[in-house]
Order: C-alpha cells, then structure tokens, then sequence
C-alpha cells in the first residue's frame, strides 16, 4: 500500500505554484521555481531490503514503471512496481558459473524485454535476463578488438553502455591516477571491431583523480563520467565540468556543448604538480583543495517537459571538518538540444539528492526511510 509521509531531511515543503513554461524576463524558467516532496516507502511483502550499500547498483525500467533493487552481498534481485509501491518478485544471480555476473558490484543498465547489460568492474559484461541468464558475453580484451588504437590492457568494462538497437557498445578508457587522458570507445561486437575518440574535456577527470600509496595504506578520490544513450544519441557528462559530449552515433558526429551557468564554475580547478602521493599530508591538502568546488550530477531526462534537468553541489564544512553533512545544492535545465534555460539555487535541499529520475512529470529520488527503501518525489512548477 502506499504510504504518504513528510520528507524526513527536508526542513521546508515550498507552497505550489502555477505551472507555465514561459520564460521569464530574465530568461531564466527557474527564477520562481516552486516545490512540494512527499515520501513514498516500498511495501518489501515481508522480504528484508538490505540498504548498506544504497542502490547505486540498482536499475530503472525503460517505461519508469519498475525499479530492481539490487542486493549486493546475496546477489539478488529485486521487482519492484513504482505505480503500486510493492515488491513483485525476487530473481537469484550467480557470482561464478555460467551465469556468472563477477564478485564486484556490478554496474546494472535495463534493456529492452525484461533484460539487463551488467557489468562487473574489471571482471565481466554481458546480457542478462531478470531470471539470471547470461544471454549473450560481451566480454572484450582491449586487445582483442581491432582498430581501437589505445595502449591499455586487460578488459573493457569502463562506464560500458549499449546503443539502442544493441548493435554497438560504448565504453571508456581506464579512468585512474595512472592514466593521462580519457577516450571513448565504439565498438561493434558482432565484428569485433572499433575506434576510440578523444574526449580532452573529460581530461579534468583524471586530473583530478587523486591516489595515495603507502607500504601500509592506499586510498584515493575519484570523479564520475556517464554515458547515457537517449534519442538514439550517447551523452557524456562528468562530474568535473558541465561541459557535455554529445554523439550522434548513427551518424558517427560528436559535438561539444558548453553552458554559460551564472550560479557555478563551469568546472573545477586548481593546478596539481601530481596526483600520485606518498606522502598523506600532501594528499589530503590536494583532496581538501578540490572538495570544497562545485561537483556536477547526470543529465536527467523528463519526458513529459521535454527537458534534461541537472543537480551540482558544493560541500559544505562543518564545526568538526567534515564535509558530507551538508551542501548547497543547484539545479539546472535544459531543452531537448541542451540549451540552457535555468538555473536555480535549491536553499531548502539539505544534500543533493540520489538515484534520481522523472516518474509522469515528477522527480524521484531514494530516500532511506527509517531503513526502509523509499522515495522523495519532487513536484516542480515552475
């Protein structure tokens, strides 16, 4: 059953307004925003979510009427209708066997027909369905496609992603302290052939990926790259720079497109002489140096307006150093050819929100909810 509660994080519920698509004479659509959040909690029919590790491992159905939760330490999987609030059915996965899906958390992206690209960071891709059949491998050894031109090794299981007809696979270079550049790559598995692309925009997030070795301690801070295929297009986004890639690839054309934001940096900065530390104070001065800047989320898209929206937020310290608590949170919007029309800065938003995605014109985000799976679902009008 569905159960209605007042959002626990959230201080202040924003009256409604009007919801108009004129823009304003500041050009900006956002400048009045407006907001209401409900909470919404799952009825788990009596299983057990364990929510240790979030649902970043999870994955949202095409159509947005199922969310599968994925449990990481029992390798299950989760059928949850997002219209009733309920649990549908539970699928076993296979660490090892045949159907193996690897033993690190996999990277989940729905397909067509009840069936999932899963990918096991440097261990596995394929094609599953929710009974936990491997369908089809697409597990590549760099060196084992042609024409790639790239000098890495090992398996190609970096940010992997399908085309809509699933005739052609995207992936990226290594993404590491170690490495010097970040580069697309194109596959076609039938032939085992591809390319790779340079991406320098995305260059930042290496640079700003920071490793500290030491005989008894490792320890890193990593930045995000996405691939997300929409409209028969591949968009790539990161968590360093609004700059977004944008690549046609029925037409093999990549454009970048950069944004005039007023409210943020369009991306970090700070001249780091290295990002390979042995020694821990230098490496946490340099980490310091980059958490307090502006951090970027996805594009997320909403069928119903037409609009990718996209959330950036800065940290903010507290009282005893810690800086996760709390953040200024930022929201942006575009149109369908990712021109920007506003940008507004969400003062009521304790923390930027997670796992998000457009439900029949509204925003939803997971919520723990007293350890219980759940979701804020935002109503924007503006």
């Amino acid at each position: 059953m569905k159960k209605l509660i007042p959002l626990i994080f959230l201080p202040l519920i924003l009256a409604c307004g009007d919801n108009s698509s004129k823009i304003p004479n500041s050009g900006n659509v956002l400048e009045n925003l407006t907001f209401s959040i409900d909470t919404v909690r799952v009825d788990p029919k009596g299983e057990i979510f364990d929510l240790g590790f979030g649902v970043h491992n999870s994955a949202l159905s095409l159509d947005r009427k199922t969310f599968y939760f994925f449990d990481i330490r029992k390798a299950v999987m989760y059928e949850i209708d997002l219209d009733r609030l309920e649990l549908l059915a539970v699928y076993p996965f296979s660490k090892e066997g045949p159907n193996s899906i690897g033993f690190n958390p996999p990277k989940i992206n729905s397909l067509q027909n009840d069936r999932f690209l899963i990918t096991s960071p440097g261990i596995t891709v394929g094609v599953f369905t929710k009974n936990g059949q491997k369908e089809k491998s697409l597990k590549f050894n760099f060196r084992e496609i042609e024409g790639l031109g790239v000098q890495e090794e090992g398996l190609i299981t970096s940010r992997v992603t399908l085309s809509h007809d699933e005739e052609q696979m995207f992936a990226l270079t290594r993404i590491s302290a170690t490495q010097t550049e970040v580069r697309l790559l194109v596959i076609d598995p039938n032939s085992k052939t591809g390319k790779s692309i340079e991406l320098p925009s995305m260059d930042q997030v290496v640079k700003f990926t920071l490793l500290l070795q030491q005989p008894k301690r490792f320890s890193s801070t990593g930045e995000n790259i996405w691939l997300k295929t929409l409209h028969e297009k591949l968009f790539i986004t990161s968590s360093v720079t609004s700059d977004t890639y944008l690549y046609d690839y029925t037409k093999d054309s990549l454009v970048l497109v950069e944004f005039n934001h007023k409210l943020v940096p369009k991306k970090k900065t700070g001249d780091f002489e290295r990002n390979l530390f042995t020694d821990e104070k230098a490496f946490e001065d340099a980490a310091e140096k980059k958490i307090n800047q502006v951090t970027f989320r996805e594009l997320i898209w909403d069928d119903q307006r037409k609009q990718f929206f996209r959330f950036a937020y800065k940290p903010i310290e507290d009282a005893d150093g810690n800086w996760y608590q709390r953040a200024d949170v930022y929201l942006f919007v575009y149109d369908a050819d990712l021109v920007l029309l506003g940008e507004k800065y969400l003062f009521e938003l304790p923390n930027v929100p997670e796992f998000t995605f457009f439900k029949d014109g509204k925003l939803w985000s997971y919520v723990n909810v007293e350890d219980e799976l759940g979701f804020a679902v935002f109503d924007f009008k503006f």
